[in-house]
């Protein structure tokens, strides 16, 4: 699809567009939202049910599933690595990742050009194919075991392989980076990260605390992953990890993907430009090396087709998750990072990188470097 060079993107969550193409357009959607919430069901029942109509919409049309293939052609990434999620209060965390897992499943069955992707083989001969590859991850594996080292298991047979420790908060494997408890790895921790190991799967600590960042790329057999964070060299915020965080990664021959999240990249400022997202990975290249730096635009939350309806519902949800309320506030959600304002506005991304690194050090960072990581470390 992106041509010779495999294009990888840690993107968190299927585009919006796929939404708001399964209801004929974005104001229909936010109709749609309005007309349950009307009938009493609570906005994270509704978040479920727009994405279960989407699921459905997917498996029976063919042109929708041609529409949602555009839209991948049009944003030019070969491998996305996605996060099944739970928004509805009454479902655990456990229950609720695996309702989306189920999503993603009914979708791999019913399109033989999106393919669920394992390994770093199977990464490759997808984007040589020109079929669109999907990398599942957790992005709280404390929450989705719930206490249980064999659940690691289960979600490494149903496909997932990039395993974040924690999401913000505390969990019973290590401390989030926004929990005042600045606690490192647990025991329960290292037993997890045992089993990962064991396993051939990836050990991400994105949302991770310093403390357990730390001990947890200096307890792992195998490298660990910062799939998506920021460089506190650049800009200050608890989503960015430190120069002593990217010093051990990179003695631990690991790797870091930046993420293009305006209120993440560059906190405080308006309307800062994909300049700052670039500055990031100059920096982490920096300490890393080009050939160690990525992308994890974890874009979703920036998308300017971000239905209205769904808005106030999704900063209450991410406060609730660990976000510092007054953070939350603040973040112009559904505004786009510069030219970078809907999922097919990936190519600005692209050009970026392309513009600040030469040619061969653009080419990994938009993806060699990622499955080059994978493959020493499973």
């Amino acid at each position: 699809m992106a041509g010779e060079h495999p294009v990888f993107d840690y993107a968190a969550s299927a585009p919006w567009q796929q939404v708001i193409e399964a209801y004929g357009g974005l104001e229909e959607l936010n109709g749609a939202v309005a007309e349950m919430a009307a009938e009493g069901k609570p906005k994270d029942e509704c978040w479920e049910a727009v994405w279960d109509h989407e699921v459905r919409r997917f498996e029976r049309s063919a042109a929708f599933r041609e529409a949602v293939r555009g839209v991948y052609a049009n944003a030019g990434v070969d491998l996305v690595s996605v996060t099944p999620w739970t928004h509805d209060a009454a479902t655990g965390e456990r229950a609720g990742q695996r309702r989306d897992l189920a999503r993603w499943q009914a979708r791999f069955d019913a399109a033989d050009w999106l393919r669920k992707v394992t390994s770093p083989a199977e990464a490759r001969e997808v984007a040589a194919d020109g079929d669109v590859g999907v990398v599942l991850n957790t992005q709280n594996l404390g929450g989705a075991i719930d206490g249980s080292l064999d659940t690691i298991d289960v979600l490494y047979n149903e496909g997932v392989r990039l395993f974040q420790l924690t999401y913000n908060y505390q969990n019973l494997l290590g401390t989030g980076c926004n929990d005042p408890s600045e606690g490192g790895l647990s025991t329960f921790g290292r037993a997890a990260v045992d089993r990962i190991n064991e396993l051939g799967g990836v050990v991400d600590v994105s949302h991770c605390g310093k403390r357990t960042t730390l001990d947890t790329i200096e307890y792992s057999e195998d490298p660990v992953a910062v799939t998506h964070a920021t460089c506190e060299g650049v800009s200050p915020h608890y989503r960015g990890k430190s120069d002593e965080e990217l010093a051990a990664l990179a003695a631990a021959d690991g790797y870091m993907g930046v993420v293009t999240l305006p209120w993440f990249i560059a906190p405080g400022r308006d309307q800062p430009t994909l300049d700052v997202f670039v500055e990031h990975l100059a920096y982490a290249s920096g300490v890393l090396g080009t050939d160690s730096v990525g992308v994890g635009t974890d874009f979703f939350p920036a998308d300017t087709r971000f239905p209205d309806e769904l808005l106030d519902y999704y900063e209450d949800h991410i406060i609730e998750l660990g976000f510092d309320p007054e953070d939350v506030r603040d973040r112009h959600i559904a505004a786009g990072v510069g030219e970078f304002r809907t999922y097919e506005d990936w190519p600005a991304v692209r050009e970026a990188v392309e513009n600040r690194f030469p040619e061969s050090a653009a080419r990994g960072i938009l993806g060699e470097n990622f499955l080059s990581f994978w493959e020493r470390a499973s």
